[in-house]
């Protein structure tokens, strides 16, 4: 991240300067794109969130969904520590709605608020945001993030997180 990177997202790197404090990410409203995508990201509040930027016809975020996917698989059903949130940009919404056919994903998708897309100095894609489970910005990738790096900075948050149990629909 760049001097620059950083002034303009400063905002959201001091996230919450009390404990009281909610992040400013959990105040982002979405638009969701697919019918698992929440109205706002603190749906989240609690777990780890890997936010990844992506557009149509992006080789190399489909690769870094590829990753996503099979790091987020590896959890236990029952208790998810981190959740992956996926959102579109670069098109109309209704070209952005074909992505969940694209990707295959199981992720939800949102459209990028334009709050947060004012903030980013680079429009390439992928790029990937890592928040700790108080929403906190810890990590902010523009590119690929290759497993080990992805890895390394998942790893020590996982560690300090708690379990989000599913909810189970009994009938």
């Amino acid at each position: 991240m760049t001097f620059k990177q950083a002034l303009h997202m400063l905002p959201l790197l001091v996230a919450s300067f009390f404990s009281d404090a909610m992040s400013p990410f959990y105040a982002l409203e979405l638009t969701p794109l697919t019918p698992q995508a929440p109205d706002s990201l603190a749906y989240y509040q609690g777990q780890v969130l890997a936010l990844m930027l992506i557009q149509p016809n992006c080789s190399w975020c489909k690769k870094q969904h590829k990753l996503l996917q099979q790091m987020y698989n590896v959890q236990s059903q029952d208790c998810q520590k981190f959740s992956v949130l996926m959102m579109a940009t670069g098109a109309q919404k209704r070209r952005l709605k074909r992505l969940k056919a694209q990707y295959q994903s199981q992720f939800a998708i949102a459209t990028l608020p334009n709050s947060l897309a004012n903030l980013l100095e680079h429009k390439s894609t992928p790029q990937l945001f890592i928040l700790d489970s108080q929403g906190n910005l810890v990590t902010y990738h523009v590119g690929f993030m290759p497993e080990i790096a992805l890895r390394a900075h998942m790893t020590p948050l996982l560690k300090n997180t708690t379990c989000r149990i599913k909810a189970v629909r009994v009938s």
